[in-house]
C-alpha cells in the first residue's frame, strides 16, 4: 500500500517545479566575457556592452555587431559567441512570446502562492506546478486532513487573482 508521502511526491514530480526563468539566459558567460575583454578591441567591447539584454533591444543589432566583430576572433571563439548570442537571441524571443509572458506571469504566481501555502498550510502536503505537457497552465494538487482545509486553499488561491483558471487536484486523505 502506497502511503501519502509517496502518493504526494509522485504526483507533485508529474508538474514542472522548476522556475523557468532561472533557465533563460540574458548575458554572455563570464568566460567568453572575460576573452573578449581581454583583445582590448573597441568594437568588441561595444559588442560586450549589449549584454546582459534588457529592455527592448533588436535582436539584428546584436547579430550585426557580432558579424561586425567576426574577422577580428579566432574562429573557435567566434563559434562559442554564435551559439551562446543563438541560445540568449532565443530566450529573449520566447521571454517576449505571448506564450512567454504568460509562462513568466504563472512563474510569479506559483512563488506567491508556495509561500502562502507554506505559511498559511504548512501541515498540508500541497504542490503548485505546471503540467509538462501544456505548459501555460497552474496546477495545485495534494492531500490535506480535512475537506474544509481543501476549500480554505482553493479559496485563498483564487483570491490572489491567478493569472489563469486553476487545475484543482486536491484530496482528502480521511
Amino acid at each position: 500500500m502506497i502511503d501519502i508521502t509517496e502518493k504526494y511526491n509522485q504526483e507533485k514530480e508529474s508538474t514542472i517545479q522548476y522556475d523557468v526563468s532561472k533557465l533563460l539566459q540574458t548575458d554572455l558567460s563570464n568566460y567568453l566575457k572575460d576573452s573578449l575583454m581581454n583583445l582590448g578591441n573597441h568594437e568588441v567591447d561595444k559588442f560586450v556592452a549589449l549584454f546582459p539584454i534588457q529592455g527592448k533591444v533588436r535582436i539584428s543589432v546584436i547579430r550585426d555587431s557580432l558579424n561586425g566583430i567576426k574577422e577580428i576572433l579566432p574562429e573557435d571563439l567566434f563559434e562559442e559567441i554564435r551559439s551562446e548570442v543563438t541560445e540568449i537571441c532565443d530566450d529573449y524571443k520566447w521571454r517576449n512570446s505571448k506564450d512567454g509572458k504568460l509562462v513568466l506571469q504563472i512563474e510569479n504566481w506559483i512563488k506567491e502562492a508556495r509561500l502562502c501555502v507554506a505559511t498559511d498550510f504548512h501541515s498540508e502536503h500541497i504542490y503548485i506546478g505546471r503540467s509538462f505537457i501544456e505548459p501555460v497552465s497552474l496546477i495545485v494538487g495534494g492531500y490535506v486532513k480535512e475537506l474544509r482545509t481543501k476549500a480554505m486553499i482553493e479559496s485563498c488561491l483564487n483570491d490572489m487573482n491567478p493569472p489563469i483558471a486553476i487545475e484543482y487536484r486536491i484530496s482528502s486523505c480521511d
